[in-house]
């Protein structure tokens, strides 16, 4: 599987190898939960593509695919929820229904205060979500 993660950075001219490698790690915990993931991540793509691999859903000649015009992964999501929306939504307590909450953490800084992250984090003790900042 590495290899073709390797191989699909390299491809894509992704920076921050090193960084998606890390998290992509950390996600293989996850991998037999990848359908209650929701991703709001830059790379968003390339990490559910790796998971759908992982769990055999796709072979590896779809993975080395992803971000193609034909690819069940395209780098573009129009049906993802906007910036805005999103983090106005978690600032508002309303969790996504998913288990497993993965959001870019560049992201998570930028668009909360520290007293609104510590609001959330709070909200979700009381709740069985996880969330991770990668």
């Amino acid at each position: 599987m590495e290899k073709y993660f390797d191989l699909v950075l390299e491809l894509l001219e992704l920076e921050k190898k090193e960084k998606l490698k890390d998290a992509a790690i950390k996600l293989n915990e996850y991998q037999s939960k990848w359908d209650s993931i929701i991703f709001f991540h830059q790379y968003d793509f390339l990490f559910k593509a790796r998971l759908a691999l992982c769990a055999n859903k796709i072979t590896e000649e779809d993975f080395i695919k992803i971000g193609d015009v034909d690819s069940p992964f395209p780098l573009y999501d129009k049906n993802k929820k906007d910036t805005n929306t999103f983090f106005s939504e978690l600032k508002n307590n309303n969790l996504p229904e998913e288990k497993i909450i993965v959001i870019d953490k560049d992201a998570w800084n930028y668009f909360l205060t520290e007293k609104e992250q510590s609001e959330i984090w709070k909200n979700l003790d009381h709740t069985s979500k996880v969330l991770m900042l990668i």
